[in-house]
């Protein structure tokens, strides 16, 4: 997922991040940050621990700390080495040769060798990986998924430094892909062993130590890698999952150090106090609906519930900044929409079958949304209920496609609406809504084997305007990130995806201040 997207897009989104976010600069000297601990907070525990299952924000985080892949993002999303220091796509584009670093390690002191990126990314195609989707473009991978042979014919090395990927056609995303959180380099000879990813050892700027838990929250404890390839500044990192309001509290008690996690909208009484930093986001919150329960498996409900949600009022009401959705693909990307189309149905005859939508309760203000929505939907007639779910539950029926629908807010491992597009694939395991659209399906087929942009552009744009008028979504709307951090964090700078891709080997703290200071009022 990176620098071979397309290129008017990469522009547009570089030059809005660039110009829209209070950038931090990462001036560290003078600075001892190696005693002090780095807290930053989780909406969640992560779910897996394992990277080619992960499919929430929380374990993607934990990804990028503990485990390194062989590229990286930088903050506007281009492309970094990490464990390869070099690579090379030949004429066909299809071909990409990687150069891995001499100097890489995992957390055990083991050398990283050509083995162990193959055997990763072996993983990746496998039975058990949730993340087939991103791989399938390598050759043999389809028929190592499906048993027909014992290993992939696209990935191999030549020696231990070197690791050749072939693909089955040229994909330039796919590079975007292997920076990204699931691509992930393990140690090949543990990574069999059945409790491997309890204690899981991984090359990233952080070891995983332990895990503690209380009634109210979940510490995963992370040390500095001392043998990372590049300078790591803070010596002790601390994930907490915990609940958005007692991570607002804590993080005005100074036991919190980052909410960047959190969905703030800037006016919340913690940023009085500390350090808030603006940026654009490529994310849309949805009320997904789920095909295959009734009663969304008739499109003349699920087109008539979409109209139904007020969504100009409940962004006024709750994130009033944000940018108003009228399609499913966030601004900057192919497929996005700026105003509504006329041409949708706009039946808003209600359904009178039992509705119920669940919500993540972890949200600070989840009781007076789901208030709020299901208010205004019982007032059109609709027979509906928003409860609220834990995050790891709400997540478990997502992935069992069990939940006649649920609020979410749909981020994008890299900046390309083929990420986005592939959701709606009948034959990807991830498939939220149970969409069976041939027509969608051979488009999306159709555009990832494309290799020219201007075409493949146009068939996004097909895809997009038939899940839009799929009616799988309602669209809420498009945020825009707030971020806090306390008065003494140096080095954070933001990006479009999320935090997930914040780097933070540059994030260090001021010695001996902890506790967040007064501000003047912006």
């Amino acid at each position: 997922m990176k620098l071979t997207l397309n290129f008017n897009v990469a522009l547009l989104l570089t030059l809005s991040l660039s110009s829209c976010y209070e950038k931090e600069e990462a001036n560290n000297e003078g600075l001892n940050s190696s005693s002090i601990t780095f807290v930053k907070a989780l909406y969640s525990a992560p779910l897996t621990f394992d990277p080619i299952k992960m499919n929430d924000t929380a374990s993607l985080i934990f990804s990028t700390l503990v485990y390194d892949g062989l590229l990286r993002f930088s903050p506007f999303m281009e492309l970094q080495p990490a464990l390869a220091e070099s690579w090379e796509t030949d004429l066909s584009g299809k071909k990409i040769t990687f150069k891995l670093r001499p100097d890489v390690y995992f957390h055990n002191g083991e050398k990283i060798n050509a083995i162990d990126v193959v055997e990763s990314l072996t993983r990746a195609v496998s039975k058990e990986s949730s993340v087939y989707k991103h791989y399938d473009c390598i050759e043999g991978a389809e028929e190592y998924y499906n048993g027909k042979t014992t290993t992939v014919r696209g990935l191999h090395f030549t020696d231990d430094r070197t690791v050749v990927i072939t693909l089955k056609y040229p994909f330039p995303p796919f590079l975007s892909v292997l920076a990204g959180g699931t691509a992930k380099v393990l140690p090949h000879t543990l990574i069999t062993k059945a409790d491997f990813f309890k204690s899981p050892i991984g090359s990233g700027p952080y070891k995983f130590n332990s895990v503690t838990k209380s009634s109210k929250q979940t510490d995963l404890m992370l040390s500095r890698f001392d043998k990372y390839y590049s300078k790591v500044n803070m010596e002790k990192f601390i994930l907490r999952a915990v609940d958005e309001k007692n991570a607002r509290e804590q993080a005005i008690d100074g036991k919190i150090h980052d909410l960047a996690n959190y969905p703030l909208t800037g006016s919340e009484e913690v940023f009085k106090i500390g350090k808030r930093i603006d940026s654009p986001s490529a994310w849309t919150w949805i009320i997904g609906m789920n095909t295959r329960l009734a009663p969304f498996d008739n499109i003349d409900t699920r087109v008539s519930f979409r109209n139904s949600v007020d969504t100009e009022k409940f962004r006024k009401a709750f994130y009033t900044d944000a940018m108003p959705a009228y399609g499913y693909v966030p601004p900057g990307m192919q497929g996005y929409l700026d105003k509504p189309l006329s041409k949708l149905n706009t039946n808003t005859k209600a359904s009178k079958a039992k509705i119920k939508i669940v919500f993540p309760k972890e949200l600070a203000q989840e009781k007076e949304m789901r208030s709020f929505l299901e208010k205004g939907l019982k007032l059109k007639g609709w027979n509906v209920e928003f409860v609220a779910m834990s995050w790891d539950k709400l997540m478990e029926g997502y992935s069992n496609k069990t939940l006649q629908g649920f609020v979410v807010a749909m981020n994008i491992d890299y900046p390309n609406t083929e990420f986005l597009a592939r959701n709606f694939d009948s034959t990807n395991p991830d498939n939220f809504s149970g969409l069976n659209n041939p027509k969608l399906d051979k488009l999306i087929k159709a555009a990832r084997s494309t290799s020219d942009r201007i075409e493949r552009d146009k068939l996004h744009a097909h895809v997009i305007d038939l899940i839009n008028a799929s009616a799988v979504t309602v669209n809420l709307f498009h945020p825009r990130s707030h971020y806090w951090v306390n008065t003494c964090v140096k080095g954070f700078e933001p990006n479009l995806i999320s935090d997930v891709y914040i780097d933070y080997t540059k994030v260090s703290m001021e010695p001996g201040c902890e506790r967040p200071q007064l501000r003047a009022s912006r």
